[in-house]
């Protein structure tokens, strides 16, 4: 009978496979994160716009409300996106160490194993 051995299956075939990919996801978040800390900057400036325009009105208090609590909940957007950028930054640039020295390390074994072995 022709039995096939079952093979694990594995979350990652390689470590470099691994490091490849984290390091091109990392990129992405912290490119995201960037984005994002432009958005709500944005949008920070444009409701302070909204707050002059209610005050000068003299709209309902219900719309000054919503207002402040719209921007003190962009405020704190704004924080925790700069926080995870200070955190991508300073982890990606560790996971850049770690792919570069994992990359030299991989052409020094491939360099030893295609030296002939003297006897």
């Amino acid at each position: 009978m022709n039995e096939e051995k079952s093979e694990k299956i594995y979350p990652i075939r390689t470590l470099h496979e691994f490091l490849s990919e984290l390091n091109r996801e990392w990129r992405s978040f912290k490119r995201g994160t960037m984005l994002s800390i432009v958005i709500i900057s944005v949008l920070l400036v444009a409701s302070v716009g909204v707050v002059y325009r209610i005050v000068r009105l003299g709209v309902e208090i219900t719309d000054v409300v919503f207002v402040i609590v719209l921007g003190a909940l962009l405020l704190y957007s704004l924080q925790a996106m700069v926080r995870q950028y200070r955190f991508f930054r300073k982890w990606g640039h560790r996971m850049a160490l770690l792919v570069q020295l994992e990359e030299k390390l991989m052409s020094e074994k491939l360099g030893d194993e295609n030296k002939p072995s003297q006897a």
